[in-house]
C-alpha cells in the first residue's frame, strides 16, 4: 500500500468516535466486489482513465451506500494512487480496518526510512487537517513549530526522542503527555503519530515537515529563523515582506534566539537560505585575509632566487 494512503487510513480508522465495525465491513465488500468485477476493477486501475473520472466512478457508486468514511478512504485511495494498485490499496486498508475492529495490533514492517515516513505522515496530516479553519491550522502551526523547538533545545528530551532504546510506543506517550493541556488534540494525534512512524533519529525532521505540511494548507510557508536578538514585531514583519518576494510565497517568521551568532540572523525558507549573520561575515572576512597569504605562501618564486 502507498505510505500516503497508509497515513491516511490510520488516521481515518484511529477515530473511536466511528464505528470501526460498519467501516471494516464496507470497505472488506468493496474489496470483495473489486476482486470479481472485472471491469470495475480495470476502470479504476486504468492510468490512462482521467482521475476525475476514476473519483467519480467511486463516488457514484458508493454514495448513500456506505458510511462517510469509508467514502472518505475510498476516494482518497483513488486520488493518491496511480491507479494501477487501487485494488492492493483498497484490500490493505481493508485489512488494516478489520484488525482495529478486532482489537489485533498490526505488525508493521519496522521503522521507516525517512521519505517512506514523511510520505505516511503526510497522509496523516491530510486526513487530520482536512475539515480545519485557517485560524485553527495557524494555531497549530504554532504548537507543533514551538515543541519542534523544545525537543531542539532539551537534551534529554531530544535524546528520549530519538533513541531507539525506547519502544515506538513510550516514545509516543511522552510525546502526548507533553502536549496534553498544552495544545490542540489535532497538534497532540500529529506530533505523536511522528514519533512512532520513521526511525527515531528522524523524528526532529519529521516535525519541521509537520510545521511545512500545516503552513502549506494556507499556501503559506514558514521562515525558521534563527537570530543573534530578539526582533521587534516591526523587524520580523520587514523580514517576512522581503522574504516572501523572494520566495513568491506568503512567508510566516518564527525566530528563535541564537547568541552565537553574534549579530544578526540567518534564515531559512525551504531551500533558500540568507545567512545575515555577524559570524557568517566575520568567516568571510576571515577568508579573505587567509587566502593572500596563502598565496603568498604557494609561490614558486619565493625564496628561489628567482624573485625581482
Amino acid at each position: 500500500m502507498l505510505e500516503l494512503v497508509q497515513g491516511y487510513a490510520d488516521a481515518v480508522l484511529e477515530d473511536r468516535g466511528r464505528d470501526i465495525g460498519t467501516v471494516a465491513g464496507e470497505l472488506e465488500a468493496f474489496a470483495g466486489l473489486l476482486a470479481t468485477s472485472g471491469d470495475l476493477r480495470g476502470t479504476l486501475a486504468n492510468t490512462r482513465v482521467p482521475l476525475a473520472v476514476r473519483r467519480t466512478v467511486v463516488q457514484e457508486l458508493l454514495a448513500k451506500k456506505v458510511s462517510a468514511p469509508t467514502l472518505q478512504l475510498l476516494t482518497f485511495a483513488v486520488q493518491a494512487g496511480a491507479g494501477a494498485d487501487y485494488g492492493e490499496d483498497v484490500t490493505a486498508v481493508a485489512t488494516a480496518a478489520a484488525a482495529r475492529r478486532d482489537g489485533k495490533v498490526r505488525l508493521d514492517e519496522g521503522p521507516l526510512g525517512r521519505t517512506a515516513a514523511a510520505e505516511r505522515v503526510d497522509g496523516y496530516a491530510t486526513a487530520v487537517l482536512a475539515a480545519l479553519k485557517e485560524r485553527q491550522l495557524a494555531n497549530i502551526e504554532d504548537e507543533l513549530f514551538r515543541f519542534m523547538r523544545v525537543v531542539e533545545g532539551n537534551d534529554e528530551l531530544n535524546f528520549a526522542l530519538t533513541t531507539p532504546e525506547l519502544p515506538a510506543p513510550v516514545r509516543r506517550s511522552i510525546v502526548s503527555d507533553l502536549l496534553a493541556r498544552r495544545a490542540s488534540a489535532e497538534s497532540v494525534r500529529l506530533a505523536a503519530y511522528a514519533a512512532v512512524v520513521g526511525r527515531p533519529r528522524d523524528y526532529p525532521v519529521l516535525l519541521d515537515s509537520l510545521v511545512q505540511r500545516v503552513a502549506n494548507e494556507t499556501n503559506r510557508r514558514v521562515a525558521d529563523v534563527r537570530s543573534a536578538a530578539d526582533m521587534s514585531d516591526a523587524e520580523q514583519a520587514r523580514l517576512a515582506a522581503a522574504l516572501t518576494r523572494v520566495t513568491g510565497y506568503q512567508v510566516q517568521v518564527r525566530v528563535t534566539p541564537q547568541p552565537d551568532l553574534l549579530g544578526g540572523f540567518v534564515a531559512s525558507v525551504g531551500d533558500i537560505v540568507v545567512d545575515a549573520s555577524l559570524r557568517h561575515r566575520l568567516e568571510q572576512a576571515r577568508e579573505l585575509l587567509v587566502a593572500p597569504a596563502v598565496l603568498a605562501g604557494d609561490n614558486p618564486a619565493r625564496g628561489s632566487g628567482l624573485e625581482h
